[in-house]
């Protein structure tokens, strides 16, 4: 074989090898963003119904108050449950409602986590 044919082979296959090393150097280090997304409009809905229900006419002023901060309280634990998710997966947490569009096959691939809220929460 001519010995510039094998150079010019040596040199091709260096350079496909050498580019894919930097490619998955630069894949590897430059990971897609983590995202989970969370129905938080459905746990709110959930909560108000359960509220809801436990109103009734000629409720005491104490009552009153005792749903009031039933309803304060929730807001915070939700937080707090939505930084344990955050923390579990090390992931950015999406509101549903922020989803504009969504494809038809309804695979958004990002992965929906609100069952595990709900968990923590002790809704479910």
């Amino acid at each position: 074989m001519n010995l510039s044919l094998v150079r010019l082979l040596v040199t091709g296959l260096l350079s496909i090898l050498v580019s894919c090393a930097l490619g998955l150097m630069w894949v590897r280090s430059h990971p897609a963003p983590r995202m989970v997304r969370v129905d938080v409009g459905s746990l709110y809905e959930e909560q108000k119904k359960t509220l809801s229900a436990r109103l009734k006419p000629g409720m005491t002023e104490e009552e009153q108050k005792a749903i009031f901060k039933a309803a304060t309280d929730y807001g915070k634990r939700v937080d707090e449950a939505l930084s344990l998710v955050a923390q579990e997966c090390q992931c950015a947490i999406l509101n549903s409602a922020a989803l504009v569009r969504l494809p038809d096959s309804g695979d958004t691939g990002i992965a929906d986590v609100t069952d595990r809220v709900r968990l923590i929460l002790g809704q479910k």
